[in-house]
């Protein structure tokens, strides 16, 4: 099979299990969703279809539409001031990432670009497209974020109260 029509299958398939993830919602239920359906199907159908090389590209440029036309000039103000927590907040979750890539591979758990991978702050998509253009291996990353995706989403609402508490 060509990889225009393995690309157009994945496309229907992931599409459908993109919809399924959403209407279940699934915390990144688009994303968890269509990886699944496809995942699912290799290990039940096995079959292997090639996509074209540069799919990728096509994605990072809808990531940056995306997070481009989120963009409003009235953020600017609220940026300048947090600007300082904000580059504190990345240099501590950077710098925690990064640790605890060197610790999960010098134990022999993950390969060095998969453990800083997985273990960095960020979009879960935006992530695994990096993944999946370096020596990472992206279904370790996207497990990784998943996880943490879930465990924000069940912890999120007892963190606010308690929070909100003092």
């Amino acid at each position: 099979m060509s990889s225009s029509l393995g690309l157009l299958g994945y496309l229907g398939l992931g599409l459908l299990g993109g919809l399924a993830g959403t209407k279940l919602k699934i915390p990144a239920g688009a994303l968890i969703g269509a990886m699944l359906t496809i995942i699912c199907f290799k290990l039940f159908v096995k079959i292997h279809w090639e996509i074209p090389k540069n799919f990728t590209f096509v994605i990072q440029v809808f990531i940056g539409i995306g997070v481009g036309a989120s963009f409003q000039p009235e953020l600017i103000p609220a940026m300048k001031k947090i600007a300082i927590p904000m580059m504190i907040s990345c240099v501590v979750l950077v710098g925690t990432g990064v640790v605890l890539a060197m610790v999960f591979n010098r134990l022999g758990l993950v390969d060095i670009g998969t453990a800083y991978l997985g273990t960095s702050p960020g979009a879960m998509s935006t992530i695994t497209v990096l993944a999946l253009e370096s020596q990472a291996q992206p279904m370790l990353v996207v497990c990784f974020h998943f996880i943490r995706v879930v465990f924000v989403v069940l912890t999120a609402p007892l963190i606010f109260k308690l929070l909100s508490a003092h």
